[in-house]
């Protein structure tokens, strides 16, 4: 790899306005200074690197933890949404019968996600928490165990956080594009249709997801904690299993939670950076 890319890579570590306002005279000084001498590019661009994280970790901490942890719950809020309503239409398009998978229940489930999408957060988590409600007895005569029970209490927490504390967006249309991952879902997940690339496909989005999530940790914890929400909610579906990937739903999801959340108490103070 070339020096300039190299560079460049690492110069990407920095928020992206302080790479628009001063990120061709950074550049520039570290090739220069480095042009003589690999082993201090490769000093220079770690310490740009770690720069950088400072930076993004201080920008995050412009905000209260409190805000941040609520943010990650609203978030959390929509990949359970995001779930719950493609793993329900890929079962009533599979043909299972049931009530809990009725044409309406879902229909509504995929407007409140659409609301929640577009940034009408506090009607959605409104809505989403009516819609859980109106779903619980059907689930306790469906199943009234430990795991058919327990996984309901994150979703109300999530929908309870977007009631109470949602984000501050504009509404914008546009994102109502983001529908498309449940139908993606749908296709991946159905076993008649699931058998394909798409499979694949979904599977090393969904783990790439996760994986960008942790690395972010040191600097923006929020996406960590909406992950952390669904495995939570489906580990706990699982809990008692003797497979892996159950244990590590049951014991990994509330770790991560656990050490994000920590993160947002530790950020450091944000300042006039970038």
């Amino acid at each position: 790899m070339s020096r300039e890319r190299l560079a460049t890579i690492a110069l990407r570590a920095l928020p992206r306005d302080v790479r628009a306002s001063m990120g061709e005279e950074m550049l520039g000084t570290l090739l220069d200074s480095s042009a003589e001498s690999r082993a201090r590019l490769f000093r220079q661009t770690a310490n740009l690197l770690r720069v950088g994280m400072q930076m993004r970790a201080a920008q995050t901490r412009r905000a209260s933890p409190k805000r941040l942890l609520a943010d990650g719950f609203c978030r959390g809020a929509i990949l359970l949404m995001t779930l719950d309503l493609g793993t329900l239409l890929s079962q009533r398009l599979d043909g299972v019968e049931d009530p809990l998978l009725s044409w309406a229940s879902i229909c509504v489930l995929g407007a409140i996600l659409a609301l929640a999408l577009v940034g009408a957060e506090r009607l959605a988590g409104a809505a989403a928490l009516a819609w859980t409600a109106a779903r619980f007895p059907e689930l306790v005569a469906h199943n009234h165990s430990f795991n058919g029970l327990a996984p309901t209490a994150v979703p109300l927490i999530c929908f309870t956080v977007l009631i109470v504390n949602p984000r501050r967006r504009r509404l914008d249309l546009r994102r109502i594009a983001w529908l498309l991952v449940p139908a993606l879902l749908v296709v991946a997940c159905a076993p008649r249709g699931g058998n394909g690339p798409i499979t694949a496909l979904v599977s090393l989005a969904a783990t790439l997801f996760v994986l960008v999530a942790l690395v972010k940790i040191p600097t923006d914890p929020r996406l960590a904690i909406a992950c952390a929400l669904p495995a939570t909610y489906v580990g706990l579906m699982v809990a008692g299993a003797p497979a892996a990937p159950a244990v590590l739903l049951c014991f990994g999801a509330p770790l991560v939670m656990g050490v994000a959340t920590i993160r947002l108490w530790r950020l450091p103070q944000g300042g006039a950076i970038g």
